[in-house]
């Protein structure tokens, strides 16, 4: 009787073991806390919690989301925070498995995306039929939405073109969609990490983020900004 309950571990401590097993990887994320967003890399990920790099000046306890593609996203609460790191609880088990696997196309044909940054800036556009002035509301490593176009634009999907904004050094794009006064660019090559972690602190003026997270806005320290 004692061999056999020697034998048998406790299954709480397994599960708990299991859930506390941190896999090293280097995912890059989007971070939304309070009103701010940035992006980070996640270094390390277990069912229940990670370990972040980012630029955010976070605080214990407070409360952030996560986003790696428009299908994999979760909020969780700060635990620690040192040096640029910082570890996070998750607020429900993620299956880590789905995390490393590479984005599928689903059944609509449509491919989940890398995550996009809110935005207000304005920016020039360079098409075959000249420079126009125009806004920019969103952008991520691959690409920007793009807002109030004029009309003689005529963009369409396919057209190259080549977006000069404060920050950025001038890239080369396609257009992937129009509507109206609105179209989608992807770039021609991707932007660096930190080109596009220095210019969402300086330049991008992001909106609070969207979501079912409700952040504690005492739970980050805003960086100085650049005045513009």
């Amino acid at each position: 009787m004692l061999e056999a309950a020697a034998a048998e571990p406790d299954i709480q401590v397994v599960e708990r073991r299991a859930s506390a097993r941190h896999i090293a990887v280097m995912l890059i994320a989007k971070l939304s806390c309070a009103d701010t967003q940035t992006i980070c890399r996640i270094r390390n990920i277990s069912s229940m919690g990670a370990r972040i790099e980012t630029n955010m000046a976070l605080k214990q306890g407070a409360l952030l989301a996560l986003e790696l593609r428009s299908d994999l996203k979760m909020t969780g609460r700060v635990m620690w925070a040192k040096d640029g790191n910082a570890g996070i609880q998750f607020d429900a088990a993620i299956d880590v498995s789905r995390f490393l696997m590479r984005s599928e196309s689903r059944i609509d044909r449509r491919k989940p995306r890398p995550p996009r940054y809110q935005c207000a800036a304005n920016v020039v556009l360079v098409t075959d039929g000249g420079c126009f002035s125009c806004s920019m509301f969103d952008i991520g490593l691959s690409g920007a939405g793009l807002c109030d176009l004029p009309p003689r634009t005529k963009l369409r999907a396919g057209h190259v073109v080549k977006l000069i904004a404060d920050g950025i050094s001038s890239h080369h794009a396609t257009v992937a969609w129009t509507d109206g006064d609105r179209a989608g660019i992807k770039f021609r090559h991707p932007l660096k990490y930190t080109e596009l972690q220095e210019w969402l602190l300086d330049y991008a003026s992001p909106h609070a983020p969207l979501g079912a997270v409700q952040p504690d806005t005492a739970g980050v320290a805003y960086p100085t900004r650049i005045a513009h």
